[in-house]
């Protein structure tokens, strides 16, 4: 899922005043998503920021497994990261199944 230009803006904002900090501002870019699959790797300050949220219990996370990716969420939404991984996942496997038939 996208952030809306408007969300991101008010991030920005925010940022801009001095009412967050970077670390802040992509936990908050998180929870406005609502799902953040991760491809590849993140940097580490977010992950550490990302991983402190969870651990505050503000954000909720799933790790990679198989072909589903890692996911990083907002904790009311967990049924959104499920249909993402899984979506993901079977695009994967018809990716597969074409270069393979």
């Amino acid at each position: 899922m996208n952030i809306k230009q408007n969300d991101m803006e008010y991030l920005k904002d925010m940022l801009d005043r001095g009412e967050l900090t970077a670390d802040q501002a992509n936990v908050e870019k998180v929870r406005m998503q609502r799902v953040m699959l991760v491809n590849g790797s993140l940097p580490i300050s977010v992950r550490k920021a990302l991983n402190g949220a969870v651990k505050a219990g503000y954000l909720a996370h799933k790790k990679k497994d198989s072909l589903k990716p890692e996911v990083y969420y907002h904790p009311t939404f967990e049924y959104l990261a499920n249909k993402e991984r899984n979506d993901r996942e079977r695009a994967a496997v018809e990716n597969l199944k074409k270069v393979f038939a």
